[in-house]
């Protein structure tokens, strides 16, 4: 499965809500900014573009519940190195982390701008 389908079945699953409640919160928090970054000129879509690109230059819109989901994720790994007789919790940590880690990123940020298109109309309206 591609990353689109995958980002696609979540959203309609309902598993990017807490994604869209941070993405309305980061938008209010820095709607001066994005804003600023579109100057006097900023049509509807120079606003969701300002938001896409400052999504990508700041690398994450919630910090504390990224990572939280990210220590989930290596949870998991755990349990599934675990099941197999794989015990060593820093080293799959470590390993996780090397791995995974900035796939995992890139990932939120395509989960994110996703959003961004899906809620635009609420998005627009906070920045109006």
């Amino acid at each position: 499965m591609e990353d689109i389908e995958l980002i696609e079945e979540r959203y309609h699953k309902g598993e990017l809500h807490s994604i869209t409640a941070h993405l309305v919160e980061f938008v209010t928090r820095h709607r001066d900014e994005i804003h600023e970054m579109v100057k006097a000129n900023g049509s509807d879509q120079h606003l969701l573009d300002a938001v896409k690109n400052m999504v990508q230059q700041r690398g994450s819109i919630h910090l504390p519940s990224e990572m939280a989901d990210q220590i989930k994720e290596i949870n998991n790994e755990i349990w599934y190195r675990g099941e197999k007789g794989d015990l060593d919790r820093s080293k799959i940590k470590e390993e996780w982390a090397m791995k995974y880690a900035a796939m995992w990123r890139q990932f939120r940020i395509k989960e994110i701008l996703y959003v961004v298109d899906r809620k635009k109309d609420e998005i627009l309206s906070v920045l109006r």
